[in-house]
């Protein structure tokens, strides 16, 4: 007999009166729940399909078994749930040989993908953090691949931001694509944190929405784009949905992302940071899950972002806007070429820090202009959020929302150049100088980003110690020795990597996780630039440390210490097949 079907010998007939049930363990770890009814004997999981509770702790009448804890009701005979909010029970093929019940059971369960893709989707539309938890739980523990699990989730995410959000959306798409990102780098209950944050991003009712038509015949990509860039300019955003589906429909589909980064990175767009970050992630989305499952979501909120209103801008803003709009982007695309040359650095970041947006904007052309190169460019833009990250001030208000703004934006201008285009990404660099200019009211010291670190012991003579010293700062809030205590870290030759991971282990466990998630994921990418090879991409920097610093920071300073494990916990042992009396115990 094959492996995957053996007869399980149980308990003794006669055992059961009439309506009682006990527990046989199988060879997986997982319990059947054996029961006596009428005459015959059955067999079920021991695990409710709802909440997991033990079903021999449940009753029998008429032949149909209820769940002591919610009530949910079973066919004993087929395990067909009453309850449209529940899943089938399994059940299995019973035998009564030399005075004992046995079971067939199926060491290799199967996965029931639809059942819990179904029950997945129920969790998003619910907004239930446990049930999109189980799901997700059971479809890993099934083998299901990511595409399909992350197709669902997008599915409904489309229809639920165009049915009921804004430009605000962007930051939903972002908790999803981070959640995605940074989940691959863990397993087992901090994998499936990840991932339930990243769908929780997409939960919430989903209503209809009349079905886009495209615009008639005669189509010409020109014309489209054309009228896309003069609705953005207008903020005319609810005209521009059906010009983005006409080009799908007609094929030009790989036009549409470039398309949006173009107006996003216009002179009018200063002070929009999150536009960039935005349509980064919704390029991610759609370079790795394709546009069939992605598009309403890149419509709706591609328009809302770029098509959004706009105040009249103020004095900084409309003197940043004016001088952007002078420069001859052209040229300067031309000249944008990593040269060999002797780039100012320091120059750059003392007019970045500053209290004059024109010198500011004049210092990032130049930096262009003397051959430092985008790559270079923007390397120097995230050591400046790092840094100021890392020395925030905390007695007050570290204005943590717009250092982590200014870091995330800084890092988008390299997938603006892989989806946007060199145009595209050298406009993005002045939109990042004027998010440092308008957070000039945090009260950070200048430091030259040229100049080593001091130099620190470490908090502990081993790596493992190390990190354990750090982990307890972080879970103490402790924001005054965690900073010192990771430099000293890093300064004795420990590996970043190692504490990064562990660190984000320690971040996605707290209820303040979901906020830390793209920050934690920007400092995982620019950490693996700089242990590149590459000096462009940050390799070797001295303020690279930083990085690291300002994440453990953040997270420790903002820090809820309110553990956000409870659901992953319960549904990585649901889907082992633990009953809840188990994962209580």
């Amino acid at each position: 007999m094959e492996k995957s079907q053996l007869w399980v010998k149980t308990i003794p007939v006669g055992k059961l009166g009439n309506g009682e049930a006990e527990a046989a363990q199988m060879a997986n770890g997982r319990t059947v729940a054996i029961f006596y009814w009428d005459g015959n004997y059955y067999a079920t999981d021991n695990q409710c399909p709802h909440m997991g509770f033990p079903l021999v702790r449940g009753s029998v009448k008429n032949g149909v078994l209820s769940c002591d804890w919610h009530g949910r009701a079973f066919d004993l005979a087929t395990g067909g749930c009453f309850h449209s909010q529940c899943d089938d029970l399994q059940v299995y093929p019973v035998k009564v040989d030399e005075g004992y019940v046995w079971v067939r059971y199926d060491e290799d369960r199967p996965a029931r993908k639809q059942a819990n893709l179904r029950l997945l989707w129920e969790g998003l539309l619910a907004d239930d953090r446990w049930t999109m938890s189980k799901a997700l739980a059971l479809l890993l523990d099934g083998g299901v691949e990511e595409q399909e699990v992350v197709d669902l989730v997008l599915g409904h995410m489309g229809r639920h931001i165009a049915s009921s959000h804004g430009p605000e959306g962007g930051e939903d798409v972002s908790r999803l694509v981070n959640g995605i990102h940074v989940g691959r780098r863990y397993s087992g209950e901090d994998r499936l944190i990840a991932l339930t944050n990243a769908a929780r991003s997409a939960a919430g009712e989903a209503h209809e929405r009349n079905d886009i038509l495209p615009m008639p015949p005669p189509y010409e990509w020109r014309q489209i784009a054309d009228w896309v860039k003069e609705f953005s300019r207008d903020r005319q955003g609810h005209r521009i949905e059906r010009c983005l589906y006409t080009a799908h429909s007609q094929g030009d589909s790989e036009k549409i992302i470039p398309l949006l980064f173009d107006c996003a990175v216009e002179p009018y767009f200063m002070g929009f940071p999150q536009n960039l970050i935005s349509l980064s992630y919704l390029a991610e989305l759609v370079n790795e899950f394709g546009w069939k499952n992605s598009s309403e979501l890149v419509f709706w909120l591609g328009a809302s972002l770029v098509g959004q209103g706009r105040s009249e801008p103020e004095r900084f803003r409309r003197d940043a806007i004016e001088h952007m709009a002078k420069i001859d982007f052209e040229a300067l695309e031309s000249q944008a070429v990593s040269r060999e040359s002797i780039f100012g650095e320091t120059e750059l970041v003392d007019a970045l820090i500053g209290v004059d947006i024109v010198a500011s904007i004049d210092a990032v052309t130049h930096a262009i202009q003397s051959g430092a190169g985008l790559d270079r460019v923007v390397t120097t833009l995230v050591m400046v959020a790092a840094d100021r990250m890392a020395r925030a001030p905390t007695a007050v208000d570290a204005g943590w929302e717009n250092l982590t703004m200014e870091l995330n934006v800084a890092a988008s201008i390299r997938k603006a150049l892989k989806y946007g285009g060199l145009s595209v990404a050298l406009k993005g660099l002045f939109h990042v100088a004027f998010q440092v200019f308008s957070d000039r009211w945090i009260n950070i010291p200048r430091r030259n980003l040229e100049q080593s670190l001091q130099t620190l012991d470490p908090p502990a003579k081993t790596e493992e110690a190390a990190v354990a010293e750090i982990l307890r700062s972080v879970n103490t809030l402790d924001v005054d020795s965690v900073g010192p205590q990771v430099l000293g870290y890093l300064q004795a030759g420990y590996s970043g990597m190692r504490l990064l991971h562990d660190l984000g282990g320690v971040i996605l466990r707290d209820d303040s996780g979901q906020d830390v998630l793209p920050t934690l994921r920007t400092v995982f990418d620019e950490w693996e630039n700089c242990t590149s090879v590459n000096a462009d991409l940050g390799a070797d920097h001295p303020s690279r440390f930083q990085l690291i610093i300002g994440l453990a920071r953040y997270a420790t300073d903002i820090r809820s210490n309110t553990e956000d494990t409870s659901a992953a916990y319960a549904a990585t042992r649901f889907a082992q097949g633990k009953t809840t009396v188990d994962i209580f115990e």
